[in-house]
């Protein structure tokens, strides 16, 4: 007996402790984020990002339209020729952590594996590239304000390459210290269209309170072409708690050039814990217990039939 009701506490501690666990993020609706702009082009000699020279890439920024505050979410392209789709492509958006309003560049690499040929034989005569917003996932975090770019702490000019350079500081004007701490810049052709991204590596690994980190950013497939084309940008800072040794970026003299906007962002925390999988947690408590209780009463029955005494023998036979 207490063999068993000491089997059916520890079954029901355990069960109660993965009920504790974090939950994974809650998967939103993909109308919470809105494609806002891209181009696309034919990936250059110089490309660090694209897995092969010559791969068509699509760059463009996505914003976070809804009320809840975005965790990750990917973006999905289609290339298209007058015969039709001839190549796909999936990815990550370039932000995490991404509250209402806020903006984050994509990269799309359409490698010859994602195609019908195999091979690049279809790039040259791409003539429309569609953009979606694939998986988007809900978080519960609460954004840290305290990662900013002061006024005129940033500023942006063509070295002497000709390649479009922005550079500037990030200050921790917050009350706690964040790690990881890096910048991704979007740049934008006079029209507002996305030409070119950028991400650094990470400024910092522990920031401080009151403590700044320089940045310096460039388009990751940088043309002549595509520099002398940007008229503006923008810069999303980026954080999280993990500990990484820091590679900071060389900041080159600045000189005047657009303005620039920036957004914070959130450091990250534990996801709560979803409802539906505390409901199924105590379901299967309740399963358990009524399982072993029914065991416990059977085998009390059993118990109970084994010592039963035998019935009495019958009385003699009345005498004759």
């Amino acid at each position: 007996m207490k063999k068993i009701i000491t089997a059916l506490i520890l079954v029901a501690l355990i069960l109660a402790t993965f009920s504790m666990l974090p939950a994974p993020s809650v998967r939103a609706d993909a109308s919470e984020v809105q494609v806002l702009s891209y181009s696309w082009y034919v990936a250059p000699v110089n490309t660090v990002q694209a897995l092969y020279i010559g791969d068509l890439v699509a760059v463009g920024e996505v914003q976070n339209v809804g009320s809840n505050v975005i965790g990750y979410l990917y973006v999905t392209g289609i290339a298209n020729n007058s015969t039709g789709s001839v190549a796909s492509a999936e990815s990550r958006a370039f932000g995490i952590n991404l509250a209402p309003g806020q903006k984050a560049p994509f990269y799309l690499d359409f490698t010859p594996q994602n195609s019908v040929t195999q091979d690049q034989s279809w790039v040259s005569s791409v003539t429309n590239v569609t953009v979606s917003v694939g998986y988007v996932s809900d978080t519960s975090e609460t954004p840290y304000s305290g990662l900013v770019i002061p006024t005129g702490a940033v500023t942006s000019y063509l070295d002497s390459t000709g390649t479009f350079t922005v550079t500037g500081t990030v200050q921790n004007t917050g009350d706690e210290t964040t790690g990881n701490v890096w910048v991704v810049t979007t740049f934008y052709n006079a029209s507002g269209t996305v030409l070119g991204l950028n991400y650094t590596n990470f400024l910092s690994n522990s920031l401080a309170p009151g403590n700044s980190v320089r940045f310096t950013a460039t388009p990751t497939d940088n043309t002549a072409q595509l520099s002398s084309e940007i008229a503006n940008y923008s810069v999303l800072v980026q954080s999280s708690p993990l500990t990484v040794i820091a590679t900071p970026t060389p900041s080159p003299s600045p000189s005047p050039t657009p303005t620039a906007t920036s957004s914070t962002q959130p450091t990250q925390s534990p996801a709560p814990v979803s409802s539906g999988l505390i409901y199924a947690v105590v379901g299967a408590i309740v399963v358990v217990v009524v399982v072993l209780a029914a065991l416990l009463l059977l085998r009390k029955r059993h118990k109970n039939a084994q010592f039963e005494p035998p019935p009495p023998p019958p009385p003699p036979p009345p005498p004759s």
